[in-house]
């Protein structure tokens, strides 16, 4: 991106400024400075890829990668950090510019790379023109979400639009998503219908005073960010999963028992005392005396409440459903979201609800009938790299239900479990064989490493030696020549003094030995006289 301004070949060169150690100091000095200022221009531009390509190295979309993108990001940290240029005042922006343009920079090329891995998988990475950030709010008390105040950072929005995770409202505290909340244009302010599949397009409103069509906001964040909003999604995944799977299995216990439902048993159950409200037409009786209860479906006759109370429950019947349709879609949409959120793959399809299923599967041009563990088995083979990704099994696997053991056993590619104890038994064999198979991986890592280390310091011994075979020192000069070899004669004729020194001491010593040995009565070396000498001491 640019007119290679940028490129290395365009900037100061600090061997063009001279050969001293000054002159090259300096000129490494403003080139830096005008590394740092480059890089302020390209990054203020919004040029994320020239930025990294500011000392020529080929980063971009299709061209290198992410090792190429972190070579490029340490030379020119090197070069502009605040420390390396004290007396650049915009050193600090240049520096955060290069943070932000490597962030985005490798986030391009990991949702590029997770579009190839198969089908369902969202991107992360597209531009912004024409998009706003359009008013959410709360469906219950319509208070706007996301303001500053709630302390949120702002790619919570992409979140929320997206359907990945539902958030708590500031003043009523209760718990919504992007299917339940209320939407309004950024135009004319009207409430529209939203849903995550139109969060990556540009929509009109639908009102008949507007025509102005707008696309949504997509904000930065960074990759350790992204990690954990992984970790999150994955936990509220799972818990919401375990409490629908509780509710579910209460309400299927709770008709069970209930059985046929009977019209009379809610007057019944008025007339008992067990009930506040009458059936008919819904007077709420304030006394509470024995036998009011009877008494007023007695006098209960009038034809037109009846039918008013009866208009009213059929408004809140309705009401609850759509409110729980609502709540059923976001669910489906959340965990359609949370699953190409986390990496999708055909290890994880378990992740995804029944809807989102038979979606996924009439997409891909497959029946869409059967249970979940079906869908499954249909939609993995569809997955090239299946059997090689790493083992994913829910946290809470004991706690599931047999429908959902089968789904993750299906994800896996796991069949001929009939039952709950066969199915807990193959997941936990392959959670055993992934996590021995991780441990010879790191064996294996850890001799390679120590080899490494064997193998540099065997190059650091040899090293010496290799010095010492290297080439020749230069031939000194005749004066050097004569003096070293009267060196050399000096130090020999002093060896020889020293050795005919030596041997005449030797020849002496022989003399002296064999004296003693003539004489033995006398010691060597005038014992004799010693003796005579201690006898008049003695006299004396």
């Amino acid at each position: 991106g640019g007119s290679g301004v940028g490129t290395a070949a365009s900037l100061p060169s600090a061997a063009s400024e001279g050969a001293d150690a000054a002159p090259r100091q300096f000129a490494s000095r403003v080139d830096a400075e005008a590394v740092a200022r480059e890089v302020l221009r390209l990054g203020s531009a919004g040029q994320h890829d020239a930025v990294l390509r500011v000392l020529g190295d080929n980063v971009g979309q299709g061209a290198g990668g992410h090792a190429t993108a972190r070579k490029a990001f340490l030379r020119i940290s090197m070069l502009i950090h605040p420390d390396k240029l004290p007396g650049f005042v915009d050193a600090t922006k240049a520096f955060q510019l290069l943070v932000s343009a490597f962030d985005r920079t490798t986030q391009a090329s990991a949702a590029a790379a997770v579009r190839s891995k198969g089908p369902g998988v969202a991107t992360l990475a597209r531009s912004n023109e024409g998009c706003y950030r359009t008013e959410v709010m709360c469906p219950r008390c319509h208070v706007l979400w996301g303001q500053k105040c709630e302390g949120n950072p702002d790619y919570f929005y992409n979140f929320m639009m997206e359907g990945l995770r539902c958030f708590n409202c500031a003043t009523c505290l209760l718990s919504f998503g992007c299917l339940t909340a209320v939407h309004r244009c950024p135009f004319c302010h009207d409430v529209f219908e939203y849903g995550p599949d139109i969060y990556h397009r540009k929509v009109k409103c639908g009102s008949a005073k507007c025509s102005k069509s707008f696309g949504f906001m997509l904000f930065h964040a960074s990759e350790q960010a992204l990690k954990t909003a992984r970790e999150q999604v994955r936990r509220d995944l799972e818990r919401s999963m375990a409490t629908e799977e509780a509710k579910t299995g209460r309400a299927a216990r709770a008709a069970r028992r209930a059985g046929q439902a009977d019209p009379n048993m809610e007057e019944v159950a008025f007339a008992m005392g067990l009930k506040d409200t009458c059936p008919r037409c819904g007077l709420a009786l304030e006394d509470y005396e024995d036998g009011e209860q009877m008494r007023h479906l007695r006098s209960c006759t009038d034809a037109s409440a009846h039918k008013a109370h009866n208009e009213r429950e059929r408004q809140r019947a309705a009401a609850e459903a759509a409110a729980s349709a609502k709540a059923k879609a976001q669910s489906s949409a959340t965990s359609g979201a949370a699953w190409a959120f986390v990496g999708g793959g055909a290890e994880r399809l378990w992740m995804l609800d029944a809807e989102q299923l038979r979606k996924r599967c009439k997409e891909a041009g497959l029946p869409t009938g059967g249970p979940a563990e079906a869908l499954i088995a249909r939609l993995g083979e569809r997955y090239p790299d299946r059997g090689t990704q790493a083992v994913d099994l829910p946290s809470n696997l004991h706690a599931l239900s047999d429908a959902k053991l089968a789904a993750v056993c299906a994800a896996h590619g796991l069949s001929g479990q009939s039952s709950r104890e066969e199915r807990l038994g193959a997941l936990e064999e392959l959670h055993e064989d992934a996590v021995a198979a991780a441990v010879e991986d790191r064996k294996r890592g850890a001799k390679k490493a120590l080899a490494a280390g064997a193998t540099g310091k065997a190059k650091a011994k040899a090293k010496p030696l290799a010095l010492e075979d290297g080439p020749k020192p230069k031939a000194k000069t005749k004066a050097a020549v004569h003096k070293l070899r009267l060196f050399a004669k000096s130090k020999a004729a002093t060896k020889a003094k020293a050795k005919a020194k030596g041997v005449a001491s030797g020849k002496a010593g022989a003399k002296g030995k064999a004296k003693a040995k003539a004489a033995p009565g006398k010691r060597p070396g005038g014992g004799g006289a010693g003796a005579a000498g201690s006898g008049k001491r003695k006299r004396a």
